[in-house]
């Protein structure tokens, strides 16, 4: 039971970090200004957000003193669920967002405004930027809070109260 609790506070709150990011991606797509790229990162930081949350919640729930290294693995562990759900949500956004984006030719939607610099594609350089964002960003972000919150958090730095078992780790 311990177990089935601890998967499913991950992954609520995983669907939850990839929603949100997937939310200023659809902003983001709205658009498709160069000028509008400010969402992404927005959404970066409401992906490391949730996990911040997460991590609080988790030491909060093991009395305030959580195994660093359960803290970190729970945080890592909702990152890469969080990152592999938000690819998926930004390729259905993509796919119902861009008309024309799975056929030959230019899509009617890409991006405006954009450096010379840019990745070209056929979207000059949309579907580069959302999947760097949603991939590098999201675990970048997502592994920064993962990192630091669990050697921050903990209560009592000179010994463990939790045992190994109670995490649902081992």
């Amino acid at each position: 039971m311990q177990k089935n609790m601890f998967w499913s506070r991950i992954l609520a709150h995983a669907i939850v970090a990839a929603l949100l990011y997937s939310l200023a991606v659809f902003f983001f797509l709205r658009d498709s200004a160069y000028s509008e790229s400010w969402l992404l990162y927005l959404g970066n930081a409401l992906f490391m957000a949730v996990i911040a949350v997460f991590l609080i919640l988790f030491n909060n729930q093991r009395g305030k003193n959580a195994s660093s290294m359960a803290m970190l693995k729970a945080s890592t562990l909702t990152t890469a669920m969080g990152a592999a759900l938000s690819v998926l949500l930004c390729f259905l956004l993509l796919s119902l967002m861009i008309p024309g984006l799975f056929h030959t030719g230019q899509p009617q939607k890409v991006l405006t405004g954009e450096p010379a610099s840019t990745i070209q594609d056929k979207t000059h350089g949309l579907l580069f930027m959302i999947a760097a964002s949603a991939t590098l960003g999201n675990i970048a972000t997502g592994m920064f809070v993962s990192i630091i919150f669990p050697f921050t958090l903990k209560g009592d730095q000179t010994r463990e109260k939790a045992s190994p078992d109670k995490t649902g780790l081992s």
